[in-house]
């Protein structure tokens, strides 16, 4: 979860109005909340283009393929939304939640193929786990309404979520101690990603060195007739690394205009326009939906 949120932050750009990020059913102690909505998302052209296209575009198709194994269902014809946040940066414990046409015979159906499946009743909920082939890890899982899934990877989360859901725990929207700078999240966008603080790869210096720079990221994307808009905030921990982040930025917008390159990053730089003021840096992007499809797909093949 934190790799796919680390990797659009830094370099991806789309989508169309759409419903906003659930903020009441989001934990209020999250340090990393991703929201897509799919029936935005799914009929828009650059969906179309990274399902037809190639390289990074691969990654996007095995992300899809794996909620179709995981769910049984066709991520882009019966998902209405997929929300994850986490209260760690740190580590692999998440909790996604899941809206749409979900037929939850017939997924928990499935769920009870999956290796050491067991069951567990809590209050008028029913919690359901099993072994995760492809990471080795247990999955929790809990239909929250028949048109909520809840999946978590270990049970005090899938508690916690649902206490969320329920008003027992603070949320994004009523919690007085959030981490997460929720004010800068706008309405109509069809994909939000929002963090606090940064557990990457240090494979990519440029990338790593602006990320541990950086105290919170908000990314936003858009995409109206053909052409995408996008919105990335970084506020640093210091004015002196805003400064430093600015500058690097510049500094790719110009390697990328220079000599076309193929990096990311570079060329969300250079397709952007960059500002900053005190701590924040921001860029703002618009382009047609074929450079950001292809942004986002190089982006997925970037550790």
């Amino acid at each position: 979860m934190k790799t796919a949120l680390i990797t659009l932050i830094l370099a991806a750009g789309l989508s169309l109005q759409a419903a906003p990020l659930p903020r009441t059913q989001v934990a209020g102690d999250s340090k990393w909340v991703i929201h897509l909505d799919m029936e935005q998302f799914a009929p828009s052209q650059t969906c179309r283009l990274l399902l037809n296209g190639r390289n990074g575009a691969k990654s996007f198709q095995s992300m899809l393929n794996h909620y179709r194994t995981l769910l049984g269902v066709d991520p882009l014809k019966d998902l209405s939304a997929i929300t994850l946040y986490g209260r760690e940066v740190t580590g692999n414990r998440g909790t996604a939640l899941i809206s749409g046409s979900l037929n939850s015979k017939t997924i928990t159906q499935q769920f009870s193929t999956y290796p050491q499946y067991a069951t567990k009743t809590y209050g008028k909920l029913n919690l359901q786990t099993w072994m995760d082939k492809s990471t080795g890890r247990p999955l929790w899982a809990c239909f929250y309404t028949t048109r909520l899934l809840i999946l978590a990877s270990d049970e005090s989360s899938i508690l916690d979520a649902t206490a969320t859901l329920g008003g027992a725990k603070p949320n994004l929207a009523t919690g007085r101690a959030v981490v997460l700078p929720m004010q800068t999240v706008r309405d109509g966008a069809f994909f939000t990603a929002v963090t606090k603080g940064y557990a990457g790869s240090n494979t990519d210096p440029i990338k790593a060195m602006i990320l541990k720079s950086t105290d919170t990221a908000t990314l936003q994307l858009f995409e109206k007739s053909g052409m995408v808009d996008g919105t990335i905030l970084l506020k640093a921990i210091s004015p002196d690394a805003a400064l430093q982040i600015h500058q690097v930025l510049n500094g790719l917008m110009v390697a990328a205009t220079l000599s076309d390159s193929d990096n990311p990053l570079a060329k969300l730089a250079s397709l952007s326009e960059i500002s900053r003021d005190d701590r924040t840096v921001a860029l703002k992007l618009h382009c047609p939906a074929t450079e950001a499809a292809g942004i986002l797909a190089a982006a997925m093949l970037t550790p």
